[in-house]
């Protein structure tokens, strides 16, 4: 494989999934967003599953090489991320400045940051599960992660930056 190919960047998740109306209007959400999903919380998760299978199938069908699970399940990556973190608060949202320096709400540094769990382990086992190609997942890093919240906690940006790493 000279040139393996790629998605790069998150696969469109379907209308079906998410009110791309409510979508347009503003950057990725950086805390949860429950009311951009059109399906209702207790079907949520397979619906969510159903469209990542979708997305599996349509990257071998166009004949990629390597398989992402899309990024189906989260309003955004770093939204996902954050809520699997102790000392991030993502229910009372601060503000950032977004790409286009407009403030966007965005989850909180109250305490040190640690991992309460794995992140996205079941998401790859799932991946896994249904291609029998080589994967890989989307993690934020840390810079970017410290960037979309605000710091309420840290002296400084670079500890909360490698809190977040660690």
């Amino acid at each position: 494989m000279l040139f393996p190919t790629m998605l790069v960047g998150s696969y469109a998740q379907p209308e079906w999934l998410i009110d791309r109306k409510k979508l347009a209007g503003r950057f990725p959400p950086r805390v949860r967003a429950k009311e951009l999903w059109r399906i209702a919380e207790p079907f949520l998760a397979e619906a969510q599953d159903d469209a990542t299978v979708l997305a599996i199938r349509a990257q071998e069908e166009a004949g990629l090489d390597i398989i992402t699970d899309g990024e189906i399940r989260p309003e955004s990556s770093s939204s996902r991320f954050a809520t699997a973190l102790e000392g991030v608060d993502m229910d009372n949202p601060g503000a950032a400045l977004d790409r286009s320096a407009h403030p966007n709400p965005v989850p909180r540094n109250v305490g040190k940051i640690r991992r309460k769990h794995p992140v996205e382990v079941s998401d790859l086992e799932f991946l896994k599960r249904h291609t029998k190609r080589p994967v890989k997942m989307t993690v934020p890093g840390p810079f970017t992660m410290s960037q979309q919240a605000q710091n309420d906690f840290y002296p400084s940006e670079e500890e909360a930056s490698l809190d977040y790493a660690a």
